[in-house]
């Protein structure tokens, strides 16, 4: 969700600038407890309100 900071201070709703196969990839460097939520904001024109499936890889 792209939720940007104004010059004042305030955060705005913006459309997503990432695209269908994007990506984001990360290494823990230690252990590590992850919270991803994909929930929709009733307030935000992101995706034309309609949240999409995320695909989680874990390599241990």
């Amino acid at each position: 969700m792209n939720v940007p900071i104004s010059p004042n201070g305030k955060s705005e709703f913006s459309d997503g600038i990432s695209e269908a196969g994007k990506y984001v990839q990360m290494k823990a460097e230690t252990d590590i407890l992850c919270i991803i939520s994909n929930c929709p904001q009733l307030n935000n024109p992101c995706n034309a309100y309609n949240p999409t499936p995320i695909e989680l890889i874990v390599w241990n």
